[in-house]
Parts: structure tokens; sequence; C-alpha cells
């Protein structure tokens, strides 16, 4: 059948019309105002960037749990705008008031917060990302640029510089705990894994592993060709698997390699997989495995050292894989430190947004907020 062509002109013009619509649409409501702030000025929290602060703290959130799939709740959501309006306010405030942040503060801030997702695209990679695939890959996963995000955390840094300022005395009245307020938390923990934060080590390896890494089903074969023929260069010899290991460096081996800890607990089982971990503790020491794989790549696995498993004391170094060898003391001393700086931290943000919030505002416009699609 024959289409006239005016009718299917006329039907390609109306297909690009309702394209460029929708395209401006999205546009449209992500330049909405989510929340207005003003104090000294009048500054518009817009869709775009609201979406953008989520996309950081869902990072944060899937970083800390390890949770590649985590996401924030409605409720955290709603929250989250909250913390953003009163971030602005204490920004704009700490602007009247000269308390500035410095471009080193953020990139420090930014090296130390993208290192793991920087490690992790280095694991997938078989190699060090460049700047430009960072980039590219925290856009795709985000939808946040660079600048973005040291935006988000500019904002960050300079409410908690303010905050100090403002609230001085709160911080300096933080003490730190007393060797029996460390004692009761240790008695409490001590029962449970240190997976659980508690101090029960579970059996562990320190393992030395080879591994050719994969991003796709396109690569799966040429890496499991190349983990093959190391492995028959290999052998059973503990020697030549610790000679491959310090020549990945080499430009285009193809491989990386280095040393981890494997506990054998039902977490990293899910974690790596119950083969790879039941692979891992067959061994004896200074064996070397054949081919393992993993979702991630193939892994060629040596056993350096053995530990078997351990209720931790106090003087006991808490995480072998730290090259601090900090203490388990020294474990509970800086997590207490921690919970009681995140405590004052809160007692003064809600002092101050109280305070700040008798001189300015912060209007959430909820029907541009209940109108964002996720």
């Amino acid at each position: 059948m024959r289409v006239n062509g005016a009718i299917m002109k006329r039907f390609v013009l109306f297909l690009c019309i309702f394209l460029m619509i929708s395209v401006f649409g999205f546009a449209q409501i992500d330049l909405q105002p989510v929340a207005i702030v003003r104090l000294s000025k009048t500054e518009q929290i817009t869709v775009k960037q609201f979406k953008e602060y989520i996309s950081w703290l869902t990072m944060t959130k899937a970083m800390s749990t390890q949770d590649p799939n985590a996401r924030l709740t409605d409720n955290e959501k709603r929250q989250a705008l909250d913390e953003l309006g009163n971030q602005y306010l204490a920004c704009q405030a700490a602007e009247q008031e000269k308390i500035t942040v410095t471009d080193r503060d953020i990139n420090q801030y930014f090296d130390q917060s993208i290192k793991s997702f920087a490690d992790g695209l280095a694991q997938i990679m078989g190699r060090a990302p460049t700047d430009a695939e960072v980039n590219s890959e925290l856009l795709k996963r985000t939808g946040m640029t660079r600048t973005s995000y040291k935006e988000i955390m500019k904002r960050s840094l300079l409410t908690e510089n303010y905050l100090k300022v403002k609230k001085q005395s709160l911080f300096e009245a933080i003490k730190p705990p007393t060797e029996a307020e460390i004692l009761v938390i240790y008695n409490d923990a001590k029962v449970r894994s240190i997976f659980d934060n508690g101090f029960i080590r579970p059996d562990t390896v320190k393992v030395r592993m080879i591994v050719v890494p994969y991003r796709n089903a396109s690569e799966k074969t040429g890496a499991q060709n190349k983990a093959n023929e190391l492995a028959r260069q290999i052998g059973s010899d503990p020697g030549k698997f610790d000679e491959t290991s310090r020549e990945f460096t080499k430009p285009n081996s193809g491989y990386i390699s280095g040393d981890a800890f494997v506990y054998n607990h039902a977490n990293l089982r899910q974690a790596m997989g119950a083969s790879f971990i039941d692979t891992v503790f067959a061994l004896k020491q200074g064996a070397v495995s054949k081919v393992v794989e993993r979702p991630d790549g193939f892994y060629i696995i040596k056993i350096m050292e053995t530990y078997r498993s351990k209720t931790l004391v106090l003087d006991d170094v808490y995480d072998l894989q730290d090259p601090r060898s900090i203490t388990v003391r020294q474990v509970i001393a800086s997590i207490e430190m921690q919970r009681r700086f995140m405590n004052t931290l809160k007692q003064a943000s809600e002092e101050l947004v109280a305070e700040l919030k008798k001189k300015g505002s912060v209007q959430i416009q909820d029907a541009t907020y209940n109108s964002i699609t996720w």
C-alpha cells in the first residue's frame, strides 16, 4: 500500500513537534522551583538541583551499604528536600557573615568521596580510569556532572563550617570516651561478628589475586582465554604466580593483581558467591587455585596467610586490611566520637535553622514536589 506523500510529511512534522514539546516539557519541569529560600536574597531550588541532590544521597547510600541497588524511600526524599532547603538558608547566612570554604577543601572532599567509585571502575576496566572516564560514568549512573557534584559538596561543607563557627561551644563540649565507656561498648558488642558491628572475626585468609576482568558478555570469552593462558603458564608454582602477579603493571597486560582479606561469613558468601568462598577456604596456605569465574572476571588465587576465628580484645588490630593497624580500642573511640559529633551536629543544625527561620524562610512548593517523576 502506498502512502500519500503529503500525509506522510504532515505525520513527520506532527511527530517532530510532539517530540519537541515533550523534551521542552521535561526541561521546563526541571527548571521549576521545588522550594524557595529567602534570607539575604530570594533563591530557588529547582527540580533539577533537587534530583541531583537525591542522586548524590543515593550514591552515598549505595557506597555505605555496599548495595549498588540502594534507593531512597519516599520519606527519605522528602526529608532530603527539607535538608537541602536548610542548607541553602545556612549558605546565605554564611555568605552574609563572610564564612567560606576553599576550593582545596572541596577538591579534597571530592577526591575522597569519588575514590571508591573510581576504584570500582578500575576493577572493571583492569586499570586506573582517566578523569574523563570517571566523569562519563558519574554522569551515566547519577545524571550529575563533576561540577554539579562539587556544587553539592560545597554547600555541604559550607553549611558544616557555618555551624562550627556559630555553634562553636557545642562542638568544643564534645569529649572523647573514657576507658570505662570504651569497655562498656566493647562488652556490649563483643558477642557479635565484625560484620554486625561486633568484635568476633570469622575464619579469614589473606589472598593474592590475579584477575582478568570483563565488563559485558562480548568481553567474556577474551577474558576467559586470557585467564586460561595465565593459569597454564603458572601451573601450581607459587613462585611463578608471584612473578606473574608483579607483571600486571606492564602496558596492556590485560589483568590486574592485588591482595585482599576474605572472610568465611554469610555476608561475604552472598556478596562474592558461595563457590568463590568455598574455593578460597579449600586451598592450603601457599597453594595456587585454578581459574575461578565470578560475574566481574576470572580469578587465579594464592593463599598468603590464614587466621582462625577469634574474639578480638581491645589491643588487637581490628581491620587486617588497614595498613594503619588500628586497634579495637581505637576503633571504638573513633566510632563513639563520630556518634557524638553527629548528635551535636544534629542539635546545632536544629538550633541554627530555628534561629535563621525567624529571619528568613524555606517554602516548599508541594504541587511541584508531587509532580516530580522518579
